[in-house]
């Protein structure tokens, strides 16, 4: 990479459009901490993204759940981190990949930029969801509650594929190979995951039945 390209690279800009350039970057110029540090700041509009549902089903104040995420976020972030960046090093290698786990951790930490991006939607999204539950007949009937389910799932869709795309570039250039094998990289462990996830799910709810 020269000089002149090194200069004028944001990691927090450019990895939207510009993802293996910045991948490379960090791979070249920056250490595991940068990619940590970020981690953990993303983490947490993760955990506040999910409020809405753990409020709903387990009746926890929103300010408990607020606070939770500060907490919980960056700690369950730090530890998903390396597992995910081994399944990806691991799987990719029967791509033909020779990605390193370092440089996976470096380059997952670094894909998870967006998130942060995402902090005021997450916040917006967590208060509105506690308004819901509030007054759930007016939600219902409410012009102003379809028009904002409509927009966040056209928000969270267009984020969730630009995510899968960015994460799929940088694991491309962590292996050395191209976006599609990333792509697939991702989607094979997630598949067998969700599968054994389902398994469990199925016979726990069986034998409870039985």
């Amino acid at each position: 990479m020269k000089k002149e390209e090194v200069e004028s690279l944001n990691p927090f800009f450019s990895i939207w459009l510009s993802t293996r350039e910045t991948i490379r970057y960090v791979l070249d110029y920056k250490d595991i901490r940068f990619s940590l540090m970020i981690v953990a700041i993303a983490s947490i509009p993760n955990a506040i993204g999910a409020i809405g549902e753990w409020e709903t089903r387990f009746d926890i104040p929103l300010w408990q759940l607020l606070i939770g995420s500060l907490i919980l976020g960056p700690i369950i972030g730090l530890i998903g981190l390396p597992i995910g960046a081994a399944l990806y090093t691991f799987v990719g290698k029967w791509f033909g990949g020779s990605g390193k786990f370092k440089e996976m951790v470096q380059a997952v930490g670094v894909s998870m930029i967006p998130i942060i991006w995402m902090t005021p939607y997450y916040i917006v999204d967590a208060l509105i969801t506690n308004k819901a539950k509030a007054d759930t007949i007016t939600w219902q009937l409410s012009a102003g509650a379809i028009g904002w389910s409509l927009l966040s799932f056209l928000i969270m869709t267009t984020f969730t594929i630009w995510m899968i795309v960015i994460q799929s570039k940088a694991i491309g250039e962590v292996h050395q190979f191209s976006s599609w094998k990333g792509f697939w990289t991702i989607i094979i462990p997630s598949t067998v995951i969700f599968i054994i996830v389902f398994i469990i799910t199925i016979t726990i709810v069986f034998s409870s039945l039985g």
